[in-house]
């Protein structure tokens, strides 16, 4: 059993330990490729009393055991008590920044690193928006990232250039 530390980003003086333990089943007269049985538990007691149960999952590829965990944990930790909890004033705020000008052309790439300072409740996603030049271009946005970083780039959808004759 391999174990790890969890942590709620409103609370940065608590840590629960999990664990986690997998094994490959194969069904009986089944064909094709066996299941991964993958199972994350805690000894940390339940927010409304009681022990907190096991969260299992099956797997048909090993390669989405990351995910899977990560699934698992975000159950189990639903379940404990973390107060008490930071409150969250800070807003996010922009790390970095291409092109560096004020004003940018409508054509133009646009690329920022958006951060959030622990302890945090993250950055909604949801909530983000892009105008340039008093157009607002949110549906070019790519997001990748996590809660706490997120890097954003705007490619416009449509590039229109003048040609010469």
């Amino acid at each position: 059993m391999a174990q790890f530390l969890v942590r709620n980003s409103l609370n940065p003086n608590k840590v629960v330990k999990l664990g986690l333990t997998f094994q490959q089943v194969i069904p009986k007269g089944a064909e094709g490729e066996p299941i991964w049985v993958v199972e994350v538990g805690t000894s940390e007691p339940h927010k409304d009393g009681g022990s907190i149960p096991p969260e299992y999952l099956n797997l048909i590829d090993i390669d989405n055991l990351d995910q899977a965990v990560e699934v698992l944990a975000e159950r189990i930790s639903k379940k404990i008590d973390w107060t008490p909890l930071v409150v969250d004033n800070e807003p996010p705020f922009v790390d970095e920044l291409t092109p560096t000008e004020y004003e940018v052309s409508i054509y133009q790439d646009v690329r920022l690193l958006l951060k959030e300072k622990l302890p945090a409740a993250g950055i909604d996603i949801d909530s983000i928006e892009m105008v340039v030049n008093d157009l607002d271009v949110t549906n070019e946005l790519q997001i990748s990232g996590d809660p706490y970083e997120y890097k954003i780039r705007r490619v416009p959808g449509l590039r229109i250039f003048e040609q010469e004759d």
